[in-house]
């Protein structure tokens, strides 16, 4: 394991890694570094690691889920806009270069922007043509400016009586539960990310 990792730190010498926790040790004995293993044999280390079997490789046994997928979704932020994007590609056979059988050229392409009720800002872009991937980054950074023009627009918040009563009995942040300075009447919406 060691020698498979050791190329990982700029340390000029040996280092043990941990059959446990993968961390790298070294200790300093009499002014030079001595590895911990040439002290401490494994299955001896005196490490909270030690009380976790070694690292390895677990497969899903057959019919049990086998997709990891993404659960927390109450830690996530909603975002105001969406673009799914899809590439469309030739498959051209190559016999001239060794272990590859063939070549994926880019012929077009089709994206979709997803506004904040979840419907489409506009129709279906599709692109064909030779020069797709270029004609597909101008395209995306054209409709970046566009949204982000919209997200930087500040537009006055329509708030009835009830809201403005909650607002101002608020004393932690909706979204980050921390609790919130003093009130100087001001209102706003919610951080978003940079595009």
């Amino acid at each position: 394991m060691s020698r498979l990792l050791g190329d990982l730190t700029k340390f000029n010498g040996e280092t043990f890694y941990c059959y446990s926790c993968l961390k790298n040790s070294r200790i300093l004995i009499k002014g030079s570094f001595t590895l911990l293993k040439d002290y401490l044999p494994y299955g001896s280390l005196p490490l909270p690691c030690n009380e976790h079997s070694p690292q390895r490789i677990v497969m899903p046994e057959p019919g049990e889920e086998s997709v990891l997928q993404f659960k927390q979704h109450k830690f996530s932020q909603p975002v105001p806009y969406v673009i799914y994007a899809d590439f469309e590609a030739l498959i051209e056979p190559m016999q001239n270069i060794p272990g590859k059988t063939a070549s994926h050229i880019p012929c077009g392409y089709a994206y979709l922007i997803i506004g904040p009720n979840g419907l489409p800002l506009k129709p279906v872009t599709a692109y064909r043509g030779s020069d797709a991937v270029d004609h597909f980054i101008t395209s995306i950074v054209r409709e970046k400016d566009i949204l982000a023009k919209k997200l930087h627009t500040i537009t006055p918040m329509h708030m009835t009586t009830r809201d403005l009563e909650e607002f101002q009995k608020a004393t932690h942040c909706n979204l980050c539960k921390k609790m919130t300075r003093e009130r100087s009447g001001e209102r706003s919406r919610p951080p978003l990310r940079k595009i």
